[in-house]
């Protein structure tokens, strides 16, 4: 299951589980009562689960322990979400930007944007500047914003082009 996939099922949760799950998931940890607290809050005002799940994605913390190169050769088999990211972030720079496009996007790159991408990088832009714009773009934004059917729809149908290319 890809990352997009994980993030997608964490947020079909309950509100108090889909906080818990996005600690345990994405930061390695619990949350503390505080922090629970204003996440539960949060949804309670009406902000969406998946804008508080993008916004968790690039926090300080989690973009610290995913490019963290002590750990990322540690990473384990859990499956967790920060697992995948540190795996994804110790790549070389044409696999890491193919690896955002099929973790995130659930889909191959285009051309243009690809190759945009991994220039910008061999100029010095750093990962995390890259990540973000993946999990700040309306594409995944509307990803994760599916219902489970439409999830599982749209990333079939992504399977099958790719099959075709």
């Amino acid at each position: 299951m890809n990352v997009a996939a994980k993030l997608h099922k964490i947020v079909q949760l309950e509100d108090r589980a889909f906080v818990t799950e996005l600690y345990r998931s994405i930061l390695d940890r619990e949350a503390n009562e505080d922090e629970r607290a204003h996440y539960l809050r949060e949804l309670g005002k009406g902000t969406p689960k998946h804008r508080i799940a993008i916004g968790f994605l690039q926090t300080d913390e989690a973009i610290g322990l995913f490019t963290h190169t002590d750990l990322a050769g540690k990473s384990s088999k859990s499956g967790k979400i920060s697992d995948a990211l540190r795996r994804i972030f110790a790549m070389k720079h044409e696999p890491f930007v193919h690896s955002l496009y099929r973790e995130l996007l659930c889909r191959e790159p285009d051309q243009p944007a690809y190759a945009g991408y991994v220039d910008s990088l061999s100029r010095g832009r750093p990962k995390s500047a890259v990540f973000a714009r993946f999990v700040s773009s309306d594409e995944f934004r509307s990803l994760l914003a599916l219902d489970k059917y439409g999830f599982a729809r749209r990333a079939l149908d992504q399977l099958i082009l790719s099959f075709y290319k």
